[in-house]
């Protein structure tokens, strides 16, 4: 559901904005949002979570990044950007790395009583 809402957001035209303009505002966006997909697809992962499994949700995620950015080519007012797509994995990788972390701190279902 998360990349459908980075795909509607991505989908509006940019016909430019009112009010100051804040540099690199837009690679903060492209972060976070993606960041929250890392997070999600890490956290959907089937147990165990291993690297492998974690790197090929990375380049998942960088490929459906690429592919965004590509999509946006072609929606009025915006374009393409290796810039904004290197945002979309560092955001990525941030959101993997802090679910692998966070899972890691939590006890496994295996030792709950059942």
């Amino acid at each position: 559901m998360w990349s459908g809402v980075i795909l509607v957001l991505t989908s509006w035209p940019s016909f430019g904005t009112a009010g100051p303009q804040i540099p690199g505002l837009d690679k903060v966006a492209h972060f976070g949002l993606y960041a929250v997909l890392g997070y999600l697809v890490a956290r959907a992962l089937a147990m165990p979570r291993t690297r492998i499994a974690l790197l090929a949700a990375l380049a998942g995620i960088t490929v459906f990044g690429l592919l965004d950015e590509v999509h946006q080519a072609w929606i009025p007012g915006r374009e393409a950007s290796v810039a904004d797509w290197m945002a979309d994995l560092l955001g990525a990788a941030t959101g993997i790395i802090a679910a692998a972390h966070l899972l890691s701190l939590a006890p496994s279902r295996q030792d709950l009583p059942t």
